[in-house]
């Protein structure tokens, strides 16, 4: 009996020394936004009539919320025009505007076709000269082994 009232003095001690075992929870999660919302505005252009690349981009862009249009000429002369749209979680979202006619078809490459080449290489007449080296035969024959490994008992 004595035992067991020193054995719970012990556990009482030790459980005040350490304030008890309280499950703590952990702290709630809460989404912080560390970065400020994007904007920008660009817009570029080409129109390279030696080459016939002719082409713009425009687009403009408020935290979530992007719209933009692009353009180009296409080799046939059509001008295709895409505007498209971004807003939140909807995704991607284009419209595609062809307008044929618009331009004049893109040049031809201005490049050098590869001529042919007519160069035959010529037969050579020279008879080739006789190899005059000849393999001597080997008379080398091995020793024939009569060693007869003798069984061991243990």
């Amino acid at each position: 009996m004595i035992k067991f009232v020193v054995l719970a003095i012990a556990i009482s001690a030790v459980h005040c020394q350490y304030g008890g075992y309280q499950k703590e929870q952990a702290p709630e999660y809460k989404e912080q936004d560390y970065y400020a919302p994007a904007h920008y505005n660009f817009d570029y252009s080409v129109k390279d009539e030696h080459t016939g690349d002719i082409k713009s981009q425009r687009e403009q862009r408020e935290g979530d919320k992007t719209e933009g249009e692009y353009s180009l000429v296409e080799p046939d002369g059509t001008l295709r025009v895409v505007k498209y749209y971004v807003d939140g979680k909807s995704g991607f979202v284009a419209e595609v505007h062809r307008e044929p006619g618009k331009y004049q078809p893109a040049p031809e490459p201005a490049y050098k076709k590869q001529e042919p080449s007519y160069y035959k290489p010529q037969p050579s007449y020279q008879k080739a000269e006789p190899s005059y080296y000849k393999p001597q035969p080997s008379y080398y024959k091995p020793e024939p082994s009569y060693y007869k490994p003798q069984p061991k008992y243990y």
